[in-house]
């Protein structure tokens, strides 16, 4: 194909992969758009579980405080043992204790502080007990570590120490909750109990969910817990989405509120490795696809380049050319199958126009018998010579008098004879060669009386004849055979010249095939053949004409193809 129509390639191609990285881009996008959109609400949803584990902690503190003043109430020597520490002074608490000790069946004495004591065992969480009396206005300490102090503070500062301790989270303790206790016997308040729990859980679930934020407020709307140091927690969450653009959720456990954040920044963005995996994936649809339309389109322009091959033949005159194509295929098989009839059909429209149909193929006939008369005079001549040489008798007549029936056939006769005068001619050619291969030569004719009067032109079996007598006959055996006959093939007629002779190699018959099938046999190497051949495809058409084969004798075979009736050509 000529350089000028890589030009439709390079468009295709160009065109095809513009549309590939659109429709791919757009893939490419959407998955972004969707993974994006899907991590936003995963994250989202791990925002509400976080929210709701810290309430349920928050719960869990409460019930547990709620437990401990339960249990409190319910344990007599202990709860007896806090009235007095809450009511009495230090001597007389102490009297109670030596009292109550040495009354007491027990090896160890059960008070507040051994019931404390098993409270921090029993809840990991609990970091600090606070009591505080009333009536003594002291507040007691316990811590988690066994650490315990008294302080001398006044009611007001008393119900300001447990909000200061847990404030802004600088303690571990960040929940805190407070239970009255009442004299047992009178109901009268004699002070509080207040419950310290670690805010170490909530930063278990801010990691375990790692893009949450978290923000624990107490009734006052102060933090008492923050994910982060440096977040800024003005004590409305309202104002915290608005300023900083966060989602935001909301709980609220008992008396403390549970602000969840999210940032939008960061809502939506995964793994990098997500990201990279679709743009890799992306790369491979455009490469496989760019790989795609590299195939198809050089296929496309392989085929379009046969026909504009064929075409360039057609242009030099080459009416032999033709196109492969698919049976049923697309438009491109149907412009190679329409070009190939349309050369089919010039080449059929040339050779009536311009070889003048029959006047053209009398001519070569004319030209051509021309070039057998003396070729055959001679041969002739030469047979009644060496006959007259060898015998000198009476069977030179018979000889002169085949020869003098071939001559006048030739001469007298019309171009187009029956197939019994073609036969008869044969027949008396052979006999001049039986005189002259007296005894090594034999000879038989198969044809059916059907087929007598089919029209045939003159002088096709002569030549093949002729042939074998000059190059297949093997003169020194007895026992040369050749054979005649006739048969039928659908709308044609076969004449079998068959010998046991010499016969032809493989290559070389192959060869005389090829040529004879093309007509372009060299008739000075193949006078006989090659004329017989150009002469049947005249008349009849390029079907017809000369073939050579193996015989079933051993020798040559061959076939005279015509038409049985030439009006159909």
């Amino acid at each position: 194909m000529k350089r000028e129509s890589r030009h439709l390639y390079q468009k295709l191609r160009l065109f095809y992969t513009v549309i590939l990285v659109c429709v791919v881009g757009l893939l490419v996008v959407y998955s972004i758009s969707a993974s994006r959109r899907q991590e936003q609400d995963k994250n989202l949803e791990y925002m509400r579980m976080a929210g709701t584990e810290a309430r349920n902690y928050i719960l869990q503190c409460s019930e547990n405080a709620s437990y401990f003043h339960g249990i409190l109430y319910n344990s007599y020597n202990e709860l007896e043992d806090l009235r007095h520490y809450l009511t009495d002074d230090v001597d007389e608490y102490m009297k109670f204790r030596l009292d109550s000790y040495g009354s007491s069946a027990s090896v160890a004495y059960s008070g507040i502080e051994g019931f404390i004591s098993s409270m921090f065992g029993s809840y990991s969480q609990l970091e600090t007990i606070r009591l505080y009396s009333l009536a003594q206005e002291i507040m007691t300490y316990y811590e988690a570590d066994g650490t315990r102090r008294r302080e001398r503070v006044s009611m007001q500062q008393a119900q300001e120490a447990g909000r200061e301790a847990v404030k802004g989270g600088r303690r571990k303790e960040a929940l805190s909750f407070r239970k009255d206790l009442l004299d047992p016997v009178s109901l009268a308040p004699i002070g509080w109990v207040e419950l310290g729990f670690s805010g170490s859980r909530f930063r278990e679930i801010v990691a375990l969910y790692d893009k949450a934020q978290m923000v624990v407020c107490n009734s006052y709307n102060e933090a008492v817990f923050l994910s982060e140091e440096e977040m800024a927690w003005d004590g409305e969450a309202g104002a915290l989405d608005e300023e900083d653009s966060l989602y935001t959720r909301e709980e609220v456990a008992d008396a403390y509120g549970i602000v969840t954040i999210l940032p939008k920044k960061d809502a939506a963005h995964g793994p990098p490795w997500n990201m990279l995996v679709i743009l890799a994936l992306g790369a491979l649809l455009i490469g496989v696809g760019e790989m795609g339309i590299s195939l198809y389109l050089a296929e496309i322009m392989k085929r379009l380049g046969t026909i504009v091959e064929g075409m360039e033949k057609l242009k030099k005159g080459d009416l032999s050319t033709r196109i492969s194509f698919r049976k049923k295929g697309d438009e491109l098989d149907i412009i190679a199958d329409n070009f190939n009839l349309m050369c089919q059909d010039l080449n059929l429209y040339i050779q009536k126009s311009y070889l003048a149909e029959i006047e053209q193929k009398n001519a070569e006939m004319e030209a051509l018998q021309s070039q057998i008369n003396p070729h055959f005079l001679y041969n002739t001549l030469e047979a009644i010579r060496m006959k007259a040489i060898c015998n000198g008798d009476r069977e030179v007549g018979r000889m002169l008098y085949s020869m003098a029936a071939l001559f006048q056939s030739q001469l007298k006769e019309a171009d187009v004879i029956t197939l019994a005068q073609e036969l008869h001619y044969a027949k008396r050619y052979m006999e001049l060669f039986e005189y002259r291969y007296l005894g090594k030569f034999s000879w038989k004719v198969n044809c059916g009386d059907r087929f007598l009067q089919v029209p045939i032109i003159k002088f096709v079996i002569q030549p093949v004849l002729e042939n074998y007598f000059e190059h297949g006959i093997r003169l020194e055996a007895k026992d040369n055979v050749i054979s005649l006959a006739v048969k039928e093939m659908g709308k044609f007629l076969l004449i079998l010249v068959e010998d046991n002779g010499r016969g032809m190699a493989q290559g070389e018959m192959e060869e005389k095939n090829t040529a004879l099938q093309a007509d372009v046999m060299d008739f000075h190497k193949s006078m006989g053949l090659g004329n017989v051949n150009r002469r049947l495809k005249a008349v009849y058409g390029p079907e017809c004409g000369v073939t050579l084969g193996e015989g079933s004798m051993g020798g040559l075979a061959v076939t005279l193809r015509f038409l049985a009736d030439n009006s159909e050509k």
